[in-house]
């Protein structure tokens, strides 16, 4: 009797020590979950990493390099000796292009584009545009020419596209100086601990928030002196592709010239380029913010830690203990295998159950109220069981229908699983896990295109700098008296085909452009009649020269279209290429203008002198052409342009084959009828 008492008193005592184990586990698991840190942060704290160790550190770091460098590309393009220079020169074609500005530009350049000074063009979109008497009051007089319509007389340019061309720049370089001005004052030495150098060694300039750097003649001691006793730092030399780093992260993933590339960094040759972050975080940023928290943190996941540790080996030494009081859970156990069976099985139990409880019931109560109550509670609770799981089926319905409709941006609506039976949780999870998966490879889908897109544009612009130099010799060669035939006829193959490499490097880059939707477009309402009718007078003598005859067919009034003038130029000019290098000699090309509802409506149609033995749709993919023994200067992506700038525009492009009969159809959509009558009157 005694005995048995003792084992009352010590499976009591494994009980209680099992219970103050389990609170003290649960207390310390469940405020370290609440705490808000990430796991990451309890496993640098864990192994006793300090915050300069801490893979948040690291991200910041390896973010703050990252970040810096485009502030000091931005930069570039528009101070020099650490200030705003309002002198820099902007070419509007290439400013608008590719963000380039020029410290000069030779006279002898100035048909390559209208240029202005930086401060003249920035003062100029504060004070903003006027228009009197249908001409463009000129605040400021561009360089080289007294006005933008003797610039566009002498250079034979439209006078309207110029004036569009140099208010779509003035809009674009008062935000750059407003972003500039904003970065420079978030980016300076009193208000980060990062600090960063782009010492461009072709023209001297130093691009820096530190004061100190901003010297005369700077050396590389000096720039290495000061950024490598920092605690983070990162250095890259453009002439030997040396990297210098400390602590910084995965910034090694980035390449760091082809980022000062993309961004258009200002430099006029080889250059070094310095981030450093000080670890004496003098400046309340992120970085001491985060070196704050993360003491704050350590203090009391290690609290937590201890907590838990001591918790869970207490629990661990007095469970096994406790094994033998299994048997008295058989109760439970029967209830949980009901709430985990599936439905058929759930269905027979209730069925089952109804009919063995009568049994007892009619012995005992016979057919009173006692009897009929206990079977209405039973059905009660047969029907409640069968709702909730009819009401977990609907919401598996909804979930599946919400993703079904295609509901994958953003935050998808996931099913809550709560008080959910074990069959349809786990419908619910492979639900919730289906929607998670559709959204990542939509995600990583749209990652991959950024990145081919960005991958181009990059080839593209690493293509020009070299491009431009051949095509330049080339035409330095032609000038000179060559009286080797042979060598004038290889001068010639020379400058066809670096045209064609400049042309298909353009091509690139628009359709890299058209096809992600990075285009910026100006539509405004302008008549499709009369731009035809000028595309169409300027490429009549060369399809003649083709033995093309063009036979055109126009409204009698004009058929106004709201369009980009500039994109649809290119569209159609696209289409008269497309004649001109694939149409049989000897054939006429149809052109018709029509109009159709809301829509305007342009066919041209040709016989085609090869084959054609694709489909329509395969003939406005890029780099797919008619002729599939490549003779012909095509470069492939003109239809491919010419398809993505129409359905930008929100107009429809389609392309019909009929044996050799090529024709493409165009619809643009009209102006609003009372927009039209009150310009027409």
């Amino acid at each position: 009797m005694k005995r048995k008492g003792y084992k009352i008193i010590l499976v009591w005592i494994l009980v209680l020590a099992d219970l103050a184990a389990a609170a003290v586990l649960a207390v310390g698991v469940n405020m370290g979950m609440k705490s808000g840190y990430s796991s990451e942060m309890w496993e640098d704290i864990l192994r006793g990493r300090s915050w300069l160790e801490s893979a948040q550190y690291e991200q910041l770091a390896a973010d703050a390099v990252f970040d810096a460098l485009e502030v000091v590309a931005r930069n570039s393009r528009l101070e020099r000796g650490g200030a705003y220079d309002p002198e820099r020169i902007i070419r509007i074609r290439d400013y608008l292009d590719s963000r380039i500005v020029y410290d000069t530009v030779p006279e002898e350049q100035k048909k390559d584009g209208i240029c202005y000074k930086l401060g003249d063009l920035y003062q100029w979109s504060l004070k903003g545009t006027n228009v009197r008497q249908n001409i463009f009051q000129e605040s400021y007089k561009p360089l080289f020419y007294n006005s933008i319509q003797e610039y566009a007389n002498e250079c034979d340019e439209e006078y309207n596209v110029v004036v569009s061309q140099i208010v779509e720049a003035m809009e674009v370089l008062r935000k750059d100086v407003a972003e500039y001005q904003q970065i420079k004052k978030a980016w300076s030495y009193e208000a980060v601990n990062v600090r960063f150098a782009l010492w461009d060694l072709g023209s001297g300039n130093v691009y820096t928030n530190v004061q100190e750097l901003q010297k005369t003649e700077l050396k590389q001691e000096d720039l290495e002196q000061y950024f490598y006793g920092m605690g983070s730092y990162y250095s890259f030399d453009s002439r030997s592709a040396n990297v210098v780093q400390k602590n910084v992260g995965d910034y090694y993933s980035y390449n760091t010239h082809a980022l000062l590339t993309g961004w258009n960094a200002h430099l006029m040759g080889e250059y070094q380029v310095y981030v450093g972050i000080d670890t004496g975080f003098p400046v309340a940023d992120q970085f001491a913010k985060g070196a704050l928290a993360y003491e704050t943190a350590k203090d009391r996941v290690e609290r937590y830690a201890i907590a838990s540790a001591v918790g869970a080996l207490i629990l661990l030494c007095t469970i096994l203990g406790l094994f033998w009081r299994l048997s008295g859970y058989v109760s439970r156990l029967l209830t949980e295998v009901f709430a985990h069976a599936g439905m058929a099985v759930q269905a027979g139990i209730l069925f089952l159950g109804y009919e063995l409880i009568q049994l007892p019931l009619g012995l005992l109560f016979g057919k009173g109220a006692v009897a009929a109550l206990v079977l209405f509670l039973y059905k009660l609770t047969a029907l409640g069981l069968v709702i909730w799981s009819a009401v977990q089926r609907q919401k598996l319905l909804d979930g599946v229908e919400a993703l079904a409709a295609g509901e994958t941006e953003g935050d998808i609506p996931r099913i809550s699983t709560e008080y959910f039976s074990s069959g349809n949780r786990r419908m619910a999870e492979a639900v919730n896990n289906l929607g998670e998966g559709l959204r990542n490879a939509l995600q990583e889908q749209m990652k991959s295109e950024r990145m081919k897109a960005a991958l181009i544009t990059n080839v593209s612009h690493d293509l020009k700098t070299p491009l431009t130099s051949i095509i330049n010799y080339v035409d330095l060669m032609k000038r000179e008296e060559i009286e080797n035939p042979k060598t004038r006829e290889y001068l010639q193959v020379l400058d066809q085909k670096s045209q064609r490499l400049k042309q298909l490097t353009e091509d690139l880059v628009e359709a890299s452009r058209a096809s992600s939707g990075n285009v910026v477009l100006d539509i405004t309402r302008l008549d499709l009649k009369e731009l035809l009718m000028q595309i169409s007078g300027e490429y009549e003598e060369r399809l003649s020269r083709k033995g093309l005859v063009l036979v055109a067919d126009y409204p009698q009034d004009p058929l106004y279209v709201e369009a980009d003038g500039r994109k649809l130029w290119r569209i159609i000019e696209n289409l008269y290429r497309n004649v001109e290098k694939y149409a049989l000699s000897g054939t006429r090309v149809y052109v018709e203008l029509s109009e159709n509802g809301a829509w305007a409506c342009m066919s041209m149609k040709n016989i085609s002198e090869q084959p054609l033995n694709i489909s329509a749709e395969e003939l406005t993919e890029r780099f797919t052409r008619g002729d599939e023994s490549r003779s012909t200067e095509g470069s492939g992506l003109g239809l491919s342009i010419a398809r993505d700038l129409t359905e930008l525009q929100k107009g429809t492009f389609a392309i019909h084959l009929d044996g050799d009969l090529f024709k493409a159809v165009l619809t643009f959509p009209k102006p609003p009828a009372e927009n039209a009558a009150g310009e027409n009157v």
